[in-house]
């Protein structure tokens, strides 16, 4: 769903990808920086416990994650090297933003959160490695698990409760997701 919003805001990253690549960064860098706020947010998150505090974090390490690619495509330097750091990198940051669900909801739930997390972008590049397209397929990417993550931590602020249902919701459609994409992937194969 977010995946279909990218071509919308290429007309904000672009010209901030511009200008890294005048100020020499790459895009490798902003994916390092991007991990490195996630480490930031999970160890302020671990010290404070303060949602805020999260919620700018995450959305710092997010706009990195945006930028680094566009980064890479203005300045020509768009690779699979740098597509294999990006994605590798993504799955920590993922593991990263959902652990600290841990000091607030059952730490099983959490981990069945984190694993179906991982399992979803590798349905997909085994998709893609059969020659399937799984981008934009399935209820929830991860543009759509960040903006879960983000609900869940305003929620924490202003009731507990509601953030809880919102969590329970954020692992049935992640499982839903699991379950669209297995199914893409064997459907395009002969019974």
């Amino acid at each position: 769903m977010i995946t279909r919003l990218r071509k919308e805001s290429k007309k904000i990253l672009t010209p901030i990808a511009n200008s890294l690549v005048n100020l020499g960064l790459n895009a490798n860098s902003i994916t390092i920086g991007g991990l490195i706020l996630a480490f930031i947010y999970f160890g302020v998150m671990f010290i404070f416990r303060n949602p805020i505090y999260g919620i700018i974090l995450l959305i710092l390490s997010s706009f990195s994650d945006a930028l680094d690619g566009e980064v890479a495509r203005v300045s020509g330097k768009a690779g699979s090297r740098g597509a294999f750091l990006d994605s590798s990198l993504d799955r920590i940051e993922d593991i990263l933003f959902l652990s600290v669900f841990s000091f607030y909801f059952e730490s099983y739930l959490v981990g069945i959160l984190i694993g179906l997390s991982l399992v979803i972008p590798y349905l997909r590049a085994r998709a893609e490695a059969l020659g399937i397209k799984a981008e934009g397929k399935g209820i929830i990417e991860r543009g759509e698990r960040i903006i879960f993550v983000l609900i869940i931590l305003l929620l924490l602020l202003i009731n507990v409760n509601i953030a809880e249902y919102v969590f329970y919701i954020f692992i049935i459609l992640s499982a839903v997701t699991v379950i669209q994409r297995f199914y893409l992937v064997m459907s395009n194969f002969p019974k």
